[in-house]
């Protein structure tokens, strides 16, 4: 079916089509009050360098590159999983910025107070990933690399993206099978049409070929057939005597 013959199909069978883009429309609304918006927390922390000289290489290279490993060790899976297990939120994501030492932090969730709480934690986990990785390799803690906090971890954003795409899927969902039950039932009651015109032209046709049916004998015209018979038994009577 062509797009044509679907929108024929849907303004003929309107009736059917507008209640249930109604309900679909209150069906987005009702979906959409059901969800809940999600926060967003952003945090800010700078690797600072040691106040005395390192006796010994640093693991870390320089302290750009120290940011970048940081990083890179609170965003994996075994992080996550560790920050999850303490009863926050897995869902947090730390960026180093180009030639530079500072660390972006950011958590979203749908309490604003968890994800504060973690946002605090994983600066916490960078600290302590600088400290035991330096330790391990024989720095002092005065030559360690060490982190500042430059903003604690706060809210910056309610996000609404969750709820958006909820709504447009019950929204295309909801038009999708409107349109389709627009078009099931014009095809039905097409089909009935044709059917009883079939049947209609199947009577007609068979009332025509039938022939005009034998008149039976009236009882005049056998009575006349009677009185025509009766001198020729009165001859014959008539011979059998003789």
């Amino acid at each position: 079916m062509d797009v044509w013959r679907i929108t024929v199909a849907t303004l003929r069978r309107w009736y059917i089509f507008l209640p249930l883009l109604a309900l679909t429309a209150a069906a987005v609304y009702v979906v959409g009050q059901g969800v809940q918006p999600e926060y967003e927390v952003s945090g800010t922390a700078l690797i600072t360098p040691g106040r005395t000289p390192s006796p010994v290489p640093n693991p870390y290279g320089g302290e750009q590159q120290a940011s970048a490993a940081v990083a890179i060790v609170l965003n994996s899976t075994e992080a996550r999983a560790g920050v999850q297990r303490e009863g926050l939120l897995p869902t947090y994501d730390v960026s180093g910025q180009s030639r530079s030492t500072i660390m972006n932090i950011r958590v979203r969730g749908g309490d604003v107070e968890q994800a504060q709480d973690t946002g605090r934690r994983v600066m916490e986990l960078a600290a302590e990933e600088l400290a035991d990785r330096q330790g391990g390799a024989g720095i002092p803690a005065s030559a360690q690399y060490g982190l500042d906090v430059l903003a604690a971890p706060s809210l910056v954003a309610v996000v609404h993206d969750g709820k958006m795409q909820v709504q447009a899927v019950t929204g295309l969902l909801g038009a999708s099978l409107a349109l389709l039950v627009a078009v099931l039932f014009d095809d039905i009651v097409g089909l009935f049409r044709r059917r009883r015109a079939r049947r209609a032209a199947a009577r007609g046709t068979a009332g025509a070929g039938a022939g005009p049916a034998e008149e039976p004998e009236s009882p005049a015209r056998e009575h006349d057939a009677h009185d025509q018979d009766r001198p020729l038994r009165s001859r014959d009577r008539d011979r059998a005597r003789v």
